[in-house]
């Protein structure tokens, strides 16, 4: 297979974030060189003590200081999407879920489950009190990973979950909801396809929209659609990662290639991923290797920001413990690696 190890570019190097915590890492680049990481916490990939936690860095990722907790409930606060609202506030929409027996065991049927907001005024030091999204329709849906701000100021958030406009439900629709006051309401819900839910979205510097959705068959592969109406309409999904590659962050490099991140959740269990030279209509045959090296199939969910030349992309890796009641996240971690833009440049030319 033509390969390319990220972890061999000069000069990379990996860092950790946090131990015994970390899933589903969401990173913005809220000013200068500081680095936003928000995460969950609290308990494993599913529990009631479950909570969020931002870990900041103020040197473009080399040292990251202690979590600070965001939102710890009595419910299972989890599944953030982070952006940067166009007045330079950190919007924080998330999964506020109910659902469980009272020996803590997971019970999905139960529905007990409403979006919330939070915001910080200060990068991410210091957090309101979250409100319902405050949009019924999916006031039980899911947001994911970054929340897009375009030119004219309007931010899209990607979530997904019932059909809305269906009188019985139907799972896995992919959706981008608009907010035009730097985060505060949120309406507008757009169709991007049925059948996925966690959804990468990322905006070009022609317009265009490009997101890459994780499937909601067995196979849970990545497919790519692009929309170039700021988001009404969309193409037809087209499959770009092999099975049980997910889920996806797009990230655009400063020659407007762009490149597709995703957890491996079969051997070897790490982080690729692809390149697309053409804004996203093709993808090269080449992969990218993050890590391979973490060893279960509780891992991935990468995210990653640009500052300057520095990349710095984040995942996590858990013991596989699924729906224990008495699993706080322990041996759990969000590591990070570093590495240069200019070198991975040069290295696929």
């Amino acid at each position: 297979m033509n390969v390319l190890d990220l972890r061999q570019l000069p000069g990379a190097s990996e860092v950790y974030l946090c131990h015994d915590e970390g899933y589903f890492p969401v990173l913005i680049n809220p000013q200068a060189e500081e680095v936003l990481a928000v995460l969950r916490g609290g308990a494993g990939h599913v529990g009631i003590t479950g909570r969020l936690d931002a870990v900041r860095s103020l040197d473009g990722g080399k040292t990251w200081e202690p979590p600070i907790v965001i939102v710890d409930t009595e419910v299972d606060d989890r599944n953030p999407a982070v952006g940067q609202a166009p007045d330079g506030t950190v919007v924080l929409a998330y999964h506020a879920q109910g659902s469980y027996n009272d020996d803590g065991s997971w019970a999905s049927d139960m529905r007990q489950v409403q979006m919330r907001v939070t915001r910080s005024y200060d990068g991410g030091v210091t957090w309101e009190a979250s409100q319902p999204l405050n949009y019924t329709p999916m006031e039980k849906h899911s947001a994911y990973g970054r929340i897009c701000t375009l030119t004219d100021g309007t931010m899209l958030m990607p979530i997904y979950g019932s059909a809305i406009q269906e009188t019985e439900r139907t799972d896995d629709c992919a959706y981008i909801l608009r907010s035009r006051d730097n985060g505060h309401t949120w309406d507008a819900p757009t169709l991007i396809a049925v059948g996925y839910n966690e959804t990468g979205l990322i905006s070009l510097p022609n317009g265009d929209l490009v997101v890459a959705m994780r499937s909601g068959d067995q196979r849970a592969l990545l497919s790519v659609s692009r929309s170039t109406d700021g988001g009404e309409t969309w193409t037809e999904p087209t499959p770009v990662t092999k099975d049980r590659e997910h889920p996806a962050d797009l990230t655009l490099l400063s020659n407007g290639w762009i490149i597709l991140f995703f957890g491996v959740r079969h051997e070897p269990f790490g982080v690729g991923a692809l390149v697309s030279k053409d804004n996203g209509q093709t993808w090269e045959e080449r992969r990218l290797i993050v890590c391979d090296d973490l060893g279960d199939n509780d891992l991935g969910y990468p995210s990653t920001v640009k500052i300057g030349d520095q990349l710095v992309t984040v995942y996590y890796s858990a013991p596989r413990k699924w729906n224990a009641p008495d699993f706080r996240g322990e041996g759990t971690f969000a590591r990070a690696m570093l590495y240069s833009e200019s070198a991975l440049l040069a290295a696929i030319t």
